[in-house]
């Protein structure tokens, strides 16, 4: 499953949380570990191509977002996965 897939395809992380109202711990793993694996790459060019940005964004405005349908469980989960993309993406800036 690519990236993109892994977030937004069929069977990705927010087509879970949107349809089934649950966090796939799973797919969340191996985003993070997709993450972690190419920020060295991306801050060496300077830049993430648009084929990981665009998901990435679409990850973070989602899971920003919250919603009404989530469990308290699912929305503390989420919350938690926010705070960790974006410690993880904010090491580019250094």
């Amino acid at each position: 499953m690519n990236f993109s897939d892994m977030i937004v395809g069929e069977h990705g992380l927010l087509v879970e949380l949107r349809c089934n109202n649950s966090f796939n711990e799973q797919l969340y793993t191996a985003i993070k570990h997709y993450l972690n694996e190419n920020l060295p790459r991306w801050n060496s060019s300077g830049f993430i191509p648009v084929a990981d940005a665009a998901p990435i964004f679409h990850l973070i405005d989602e899971l920003s977002g919250g919603s009404r349908f989530w469990s308290e469980e699912v929305q503390l989960r989420v919350e938690d996965a926010v705070l960790d993309i974006q410690d993880i993406m904010s090491t580019l800036e250094e």
